[in-house]
């Protein structure tokens, strides 16, 4: 997970993935599996809010997608989960 999603999930979210927590998909309690497919890094802030906060996560080919609350996204549209790789290559 922390090789996919380099840190937080969430857009605009700067944490990198060593200082993420790992974070089910489809709740543990539900029957969602303790896996790489059905797992996300989430910084602690995102990953104690996201039941509450309107963020929806979900999985689409391996890959996860995000949703924003429909105060910040009307539209509702599902986009691929942002990834920080591209700041490590930077750096």
């Amino acid at each position: 997970m922390a090789a996919r999603d380099g840190g937080c999930i969430i857009p605009g979210c700067d944490i990198p993935a060593y200082r993420t927590e790992l974070h089910h998909v489809i709740p543990w309690a539900l029957g969602g599996k303790t896996e790489v497919a059905n797992g996300v890094c989430l910084c602690w802030r995102h990953h104690h809010a996201i039941e509450t906060s309107g963020w929806k996560i979900r999985m689409v080919r391996g890959r996860p997608e995000v949703r924003g609350p429909a105060w910040m996204d009307p539209s509702q549209t599902w986009r691929p989960a942002q990834t920080h790789r591209a700041n490590h290559a930077i750096n």
